[in-house]
């Protein structure tokens, strides 16, 4: 539980709106909004409903507002506490001055994420579905939003607790065969657990490989564009985003500067670079372009050079091509020709997906999107939401758990005494207690939601 002190803070974010809401939250939320009435009705306030007041000043009984006040009587609230919402107009004036008139009152100004904290710590919800919060806000797509909401539904804690109970199972077993020493473990108890523990080590890490693309949904990549002037990479770029962002002329060295906009495929978030044409310059600009290129080289996740498959000088340019990394190769125009010599093209991008496309006409671009997708995961996001990690945290909590059951299984298969098994059985049951919040130093907690707005 928390101490006792009433927190209050604006919920909604900074800037005008129709509406603004305060949050408060803590034993004397009725009390402290009572200040602010024409009247005190908070003696008549109905707990889940909704009833209009106005607001006034307490000292000059001014009018401040007409204003829209839930109460959320505890434990049946959002932080398990006395919750009181007050729903305003939203200036920043009016919701900055009922804020001062509140803390004078004798409320405290809520700190980032301290409700959502008080609503973990009253065990109204566990540390995953409070990190699900701060991810459904931030979220930049739609899958984002989703695999957020999953998660605030449950869905993670839901997998864990199926897991956790089958552990706790077999330590109350081992524990038992400890207390009661003239029950050795029969050939069947030691199969049955080795299977148990087989199926266990398997679902762990079928939710460990998922964070690969889990990263990836909720960290989004930095991808960028190169190859020489005049190839289509502004062409490609605007195909790509959807819209006419970046300038496209038949002008070689247009682009002298990084042009970066956001964009998603299948749920992932993209940073896409579109880059200066790289070339030898003594133009200072250009010059300049050119270095900003190779730095935004450097810094991406993907690559992906571009290729004018409509030059006679083709080849040669693949040549310069390839002494820069990249993930992926695009040959553009191939509306005006198509022919080029596969052979060497294979010999000089080895490895390297190729790709024919046609920014003029869009025919290849959305293979592209798909080709992309592909080369950073190999997962079906449309068959695939069950027990997506995406929380490094997570992660790294599932991976020393699933180290600690593989010992068990192996101490069991080793012959090993029910003590040693049990120690592992424990340690793997601790750090799957990590993911949920069970097993927390209260400074990762105040890291974890340090992350989060103020109001929530």
């Amino acid at each position: 539980m928390v101490e006792e002190t009433t927190i209050i803070g604006i919920a909604t974010p900074p800037g005008y709106g129709g509406i603004g809401v305060i949050r408060l939250s803590g034993p004397e939320s009725l009390q402290i909004i009572k200040v602010l009435l024409v009247t005190d009705t908070t003696s008549k306030f109905t707990p889940n409903r909704v009833t209009l007041h106005r607001l006034q000043h307490p000292d000059s009984q001014e009018i401040l507002d007409e204003a829209l006040i839930t109460y959320f009587q505890a434990p049946h609230s959002f932080t398990g506490e006395d919750v009181v919402e007050i729903s305003c107009h939203g200036s920043p004036v009016i919701l900055s001055e009922i804020v001062r008139l509140l803390v004078s009152a004798g409320a405290t100004l809520a700190a980032p994420g301290e409700f959502t904290m008080r609503a973990f710590l009253n065990q109204r919800i566990d540390l995953t579905q409070a990190e699900a919060i701060n991810d459904l806000i931030h979220s930049q797509t739609q899958y984002q939003a989703k695999l957020a909401a999953r998660q605030l539904n449950g869905e993670l804690s839901s997998q864990l607790k199926t897991i956790k109970n089958s552990l706790i199972e077999m330590i109350v077993f081992f524990e038992s065969a400890i207390e009661f020493v003239e029950d050795d473990l029969d050939t069947l108890d030691i199969e049955r657990f080795q299977y148990q523990l087989s199926q266990l080590i398997g679902n762990i890490n079928q939710m460990i490989d998922s964070y690969r693309y889990g990263r990836l949904v909720r960290s989004g990549i930095k991808m960028a564009l190169i190859g020489l002037p005049n190839v289509g990479k502004s062409s490609i770029f605007n195909a790509l985003i959807g819209k006419d962002r970046a300038i496209v002329t038949p002008i070689p060295g247009t682009t002298r500067d990084t042009i970066i906009e956001q964009f998603s495929i299948n749920g992932i978030p993209v940073e896409l670079i579109d880059t200066a044409g790289i070339r030898e310059t003594e133009e200072l600009i250009e010059k300049i372009g050119i270095e900003r290129t190779r730095s935004a080289i450097s810094d991406a996740d993907f690559v992906i050079a571009v290729l004018d498959g409509h030059t006679q000088s083709s080849l040669d340019e693949l040549k310069f091509l390839s002494q820069i990394p990249f993930q992926l190769l695009v040959i553009n125009k191939i509306d005006m020709v198509r022919e080029l010599t596969e052979g060497l093209i294979n010999e000089l991008t080895s490895e390297i997906p190729v790709l024919y496309v046609s920014a003029l006409t869009g025919e290849g671009i959305d293979s592209l999107r798909e080709k992309i997708y592909t080369s950073l995961t190999h997962i079906n996001p449309l068959t695939s939401d069950n027990g997506i990690i995406t929380n490094e945290r997570h992660y790294n909590a599932l991976v020393l758990s699933l180290d600690a059951l593989v010992q068990s299984h192996n101490d069991l298969n080793a012959g090993c005494s029910e003590e040693i098994v049990l120690v592992n059985l424990h340690e793997s049951l601790r750090c799957l207690g990590i993911v949920t919040g069970e097993t927390l130093l209260g400074d990762i907690l105040n890291q974890i939601f340090s992350t989060f707005c103020i109001g929530k």
